[in-house]
């Protein structure tokens, strides 16, 4: 039985795939479910946030490295 958390993953990923797919190779993106957070892989990058946390991420910006910029600026 899935939990809300591993719907959250879900909705994280399609997300990053929705907005930053057709400019970015996403095949190995990786999205987690963890215990109350949600950790996304690409590559070298890792980032760990709750569902809302990384939504409010994925639409406040305009490209696929700004996003891991500031996420990578918020988890320090």
């Amino acid at each position: 039985m899935l939990r809300d958390i591993d719907y959250g993953a879900t909705a994280v990923k399609t997300a990053i795939v929705e907005k930053f797919g057709r400019q970015e190779a996403l095949a190995d993106l990786l999205v987690v479910a963890n215990e109350n957070t949600i950790s996304v892989q690409h590559g070298r990058r890792i980032a760990e946030g709750t569902r809302d946390h990384l939504i409010t991420a994925i639409r406040k910006v305009g490209g696929y490295a700004q996003f891991w910029e500031l996420i990578s600026s918020e988890n320090t």
